[in-house]
């Protein structure tokens, strides 16, 4: 077979060779230095979301980490997703999968440009690696891990990850049932059960502010699960549905201030009617924005102050 770096055919493959020269002054300080001890996780597999996203930039100084960009209801990718896991597990600590739900997890997908599904990346010391795209023969992933372990050695990441108990919790408290009902049709990728899960769960108590914010989510992931993110975040609206589709779009993948800001571009020209279904509107999607979010805050304020 050849060389991984020579495979121009290899779909969505592209060069590592800027990485293959190591820096001399690491490279002569990790030849002096006596090897590091095995660093300790709960597994050598996890699901990243937007919130822990950053700790594995941490795993990836010691050994590259593998990330795969799947999608629960697509065969091809969940095919190529075991065969990654059966992969660095038999690299015994030498290697990190990173597993990320393309439907949960939509920001974290946009973040790392990713545009088909599947798609695996690399990161090495936090710099993200573009590998491939669509399902792969064991071999060939067998072929791109090793190279990836060449080119990772040369740059001083060459550690070793153990598995350890220490990580165990005792048990969280469990979920609401309707709230669990939730949560496992997001991680399925039936958005509409979780919308009617979370209904249900705002049927028995109005004032249960997760299931709100919880609610918004699941409608937005509806709404959004087919646009051409790329056309309508280019967009300019010229009116209501337009214009919700390009709030949708910026707030599904984090821009959530310019989404804020779409609507109310829109609300200081529309009618009565217009503004009153801009304004609900506008409400659901700060549902959704982190309270600490400067940009929500402004919106808030400039809502405010064209509504009186």
């Amino acid at each position: 077979m050849s060389d991984f770096l020579s495979r121009p055919n290899l779909a969505g493959a592209v060069d590592l060779s800027s990485l293959r020269k190591p820096d001399p002054v690491a490279a002569a300080a990790t030849s002096a230095a006596p090897a590091a001890p095995a660093l300790k996780v709960p597994d050598l597999l996890a699901f990243g979301t937007e919130a822990n996203i950053k700790n594995f930039v941490t795993i990836s100084q010691a050994v590259p980490v593998l990330i795969d960009f799947f999608a629960t209801d697509l065969d091809s990718s969940q095919v190529l997703s075991k065969k990654l896991e059966a992969a660095v597990r038999g690299l015994q600590g030498k290697m990190f999968l990173l597993r990320v739900d393309t439907q949960s997890a939509l920001t974290v997908a946009q973040a790392f440009g990713v545009k088909e599904v599947p798609t695996v990346l690399a990161m090495i010391k936090g710099q993200p690696i573009p590998l491939f795209e669509g399902d792969q023969t064991q071999e060939t992933i067998q072929t791109v891990l090793d190279r990836l372990l060449q080119v990772a050695a040369e740059n001083g990441v060459s550690g070793l990850l153990e598995v350890s108990e220490e990580f165990t919790n005792p048990a969280e408290p469990q979920l609401p049932e309707k709230h669990k009902q939730a949560f496992d049709a997001i991680d399925a990728g039936d958005y509409e059960a979780a919308i009617a899960a979370y209904e249900a769960a705002l049927r028995e108590n109005p004032g249960d502010v997760v299931a709100v914010a919880g609610l918004a989510q699941a409608k937005l992931l509806v709404r959004t699960k087919d646009l051409d993110f790329e056309k309508i975040l280019a967009s300019a609206p010229t009116d209501f549905e337009s214009t919700i589709q390009k709030a949708d779009a910026c707030v599904a993948v984090g821009h959530m201030g310019e989404g804020f800001q779409t609507v109310l571009t829109r609300f200081a020209v529309a009618d009565k009617d217009e503004r009153e279904k801009l304004r609900r509107h506008l409400l659901e999607l700060f549902t959704v924005a982190p309270a600490d979010l400067p940009e929500l805050a402004q919106a808030r304020k400039a809502l405010a102050a064209l509504l009186y």
